[in-house]
């Protein structure tokens, strides 16, 4: 990406004072995104340490969705962005089923449309990733990435700004923002209960949700969710209503 636009980074700080109260927490930060770089829409995800891929907020429906999908598929250009370190771009989602066929098997049909997902990470601290989305397919050019790279540097920083960036995971580093997405803290809730359920670690009990999810159309979230409320157990030979 381009060098730091300060002038990207004072519009970024302008908007985000400027979010309606409606908005909450770290959703506050994926409103300003959409308000001052050349997308519809945005979301960040983080890659926990003792489960996996988990939504920390997203601007509308379609941002929410494409990160519960990534969660439940365990693959996508988000998760290799935040692996790699380094920006993916997706210019068109209708050629996402040939790189991620299981997070393309989950889309819809004639999904359009472009994807930038870019890690977010200061020093050693990385926390996971920015995701962009713009209605129509292909690519930014070089002013709207300067902008782009500015306000992702200042969203790691936000996001680190009460914590110490060599904390011993991700969810220490994020500190309050991390406690306030309410999704966040079912999933979380709910791998623990299926791993006593299950007798076994919480990232198996993780990967034992994702499978549940992908094999009858749902979110992880939704899984999640039915876990919590008592609505679904897991045993060693099936998972029960």
């Amino acid at each position: 990406m381009s060098g730091f636009d300060m002038v990207g980074s004072e519009r970024f700080l302008a908007a985000l004072a400027a979010v309606p109260r409606r908005f909450v927490g770290p959703s506050r930060i994926c409103v300003a995104c959409v308000e001052v770089l050349a997308v519809q829409g945005a979301a960040i995800a983080i890659d926990a340490t003792d489960t996996g891929w988990e939504v920390l907020c997203a601007s509308d429906s379609v941002a929410d969705r494409f990160e519960a999908l990534q969660a439940t598929a365990g693959q996508g250009p988000g998760i290799d962005a935040a692996l790699g370190c380094e920006v993916v771009v997706v210019e068109d989602r209708a050629l996402i089923q040939h790189r991620w066929p299981l997070l393309g098997a989950m889309m819809d049909r004639g999904e359009s449309g472009a994807v930038y997902s870019i890690p977010l990470q200061a020093g050693a601290a990385r926390l996971g990733v920015l995701d962009l989305f713009c209605e129509k397919p292909g690519n930014l050019d070089r002013a709207q990435w300067a902008a782009v790279s500015s306000v992702a540097t200042m969203v790691t920083a936000i996001l680190l700004s009460d914590q110490h960036a060599d904390a011993d995971s991700v969810e220490m580093v994020l500190g309050q923002w991390w406690s306030s997405a309410l999704r966040t803290r079912e999933i979380h809730q709910a791998s623990g209960m299926v791993a006593v359920q299950l007798g076994a670690p919480v990232r198996d009990a993780y990967s034992r949700m994702q499978a549940h999810a992908f094999a009858r159309g749902l979110t992880l979230a939704e899984v999640a969710a039915d876990v919590v409320a008592r609505r679904l157990r897991f045993s060693d030979v099936t998972e029960t209503p």
